[in-house]
């Protein structure tokens, strides 16, 4: 593994332990409902913040990384701009398959990057460009943040309030 990557995948390891420790989590405390459950129409559930990391490595994988056809047919539901949780992403076996595909093909994508790559355009039309180095930051701080979400509604559920 090259040097320049080598922080990205210890990083990729950690944030992928964090996303399985919140899906068992959820897997042996909560039912389909509270999966689904929502605060307000306008946030996410646990279920949708979940299926979206799912989608998120999917879609780059496919169409930014331009490395794999893309695991789930057609379009990608949460990442739809303006994308409402309709309540659909209630099956954590299913998404917990889903990811056994999308996250290994990223952390093995991730694992064969060099640092030279990590310095490639891949949009070179943005001012400034957006680079390789970008993207897999970008990743990095988008699992961070909808894990913490989900951390946040396990703390809102009526049945696990204090």
């Amino acid at each position: 593994m090259d040097s320049a990557v080598k922080h990205w995948v210890g990083l990729w390891d950690y944030l992928d332990g964090n996303f399985w420790n919140v899906w068992h989590w959820a897997a042996n405390h909560l039912g389909p409902e509270e999966v689904a459950w929502q605060p307000t129409p306008q946030v996410a559930s646990i279920g949708w913040n979940l299926q979206h990391l799912g989608e998120m490595l999917d879609y780059y994988l496919a169409h930014v990384f331009a490395c794999q056809p893309q695991v789930l047919p057609g379009h990608l539901v949460t990442m739809r701009s303006g994308s409402r949780d309709d309540g659909r992403f209630r099956d954590l076996q299913t998404i917990a398959h889903y990811h056994r595909q999308v996250r290994p093909a990223y952390r093995t994508f991730l694992s064969n990057l060099t640092g030279p790559d990590l310095d490639r355009a891949l949009d070179r039309t943005a001012r400034p460009s957006i680079t390789l180095a970008w993207a897999v930051g970008h990743i990095a701080e988008h699992e961070s943040y909808h894990l913490g979400k989900c951390t946040l509604l396990r703390n809102l559920l009526p049945a696990f309030r204090r």
